[in-house]
């Protein structure tokens, strides 16, 4: 079973492998401008962002933090981005501008990722490791599956305009994006549940003994 979801991969990743690049080049291009963006935000800004962070990893030391309303908020922030894609994806015209979504995840990682490092130094670095990138990963997965999703649902009824059987299939068609869509919004839980709960075990250790 195993070896037949990780063949259905390769082959998935095979045939769209031209279009995975360019999502995962513009993702790139988000992440460098975000980074470079901290290098341009003046002093004062950075000290305000610093006090901000400070303040917010503060909370995580604390006894009784609302694990439940950051993971609420991460997946409802993550519910709203993936809405949003599925939205372009289905109006067909405008699937290209999914695209942006894309950079803009890059953007704030790379923003994120730069002040960390900049105004934390070595506890930025662990943070980054520890309480970041894990449930990142997942969330770039699911962003990356879902623009692709987005932009072969467009693809595919474009072709279809011309046949005479469009309004069925589009309505099957549409059925299936919706659904493999409800998967991947199901599947930001886990990044959520990982954003409320085990990072912030992290940061409390880090910022405890650091």
């Amino acid at each position: 079973m195993i070896s037949q979801f990780v063949k259905r991969v390769k082959i998935h990743i095979k045939n769209n492998f031209f279009l995975y690049l360019i999502i995962a080049f513009c993702y790139l291009i988000g992440l460098s401008v975000g980074a470079f963006t901290v290098k341009i935000v003046d002093v004062k800004h950075k000290q305000e962002l610093y006090y901000y962070m400070r303040d917010f990893f503060s909370v995580f030391t604390k006894e009784g933090f609302l694990g439940f309303e950051i993971m609420k908020q991460s997946f409802v922030n993550n519910f709203q981005l993936l809405t949003l894609s599925w939205l372009l994806g289905l109006l067909v015209i405008t699937a290209p501008l999914v695209i942006l979504i894309i950079v803009f995840k890059g953007f704030i990682i790379g923003f994120s990722t730069g002040i960390l490092i900049e105004e934390f130094s070595g506890a930025g670095l662990l943070v980054l490791i520890f309480s970041v990138i894990p449930q990142n990963i997942i969330i770039l997965v699911i962003f990356f599956l879902a623009a692709q999703l987005s932009f072969a649902f467009a693809w595919h009824t474009i072709k279809s305009r011309s046949k005479a059987t469009l309004n069925t299939s589009f309505g099957k068609k549409a059925t299936v994006y919706t659904v493999t869509y409800c998967i991947l919004i199901l599947t930001v839980t886990i990044a959520a549940f990982m954003e409320g709960y085990v990072a912030p075990l992290f940061i409390r250790l880090i910022f405890r003994f650091l």
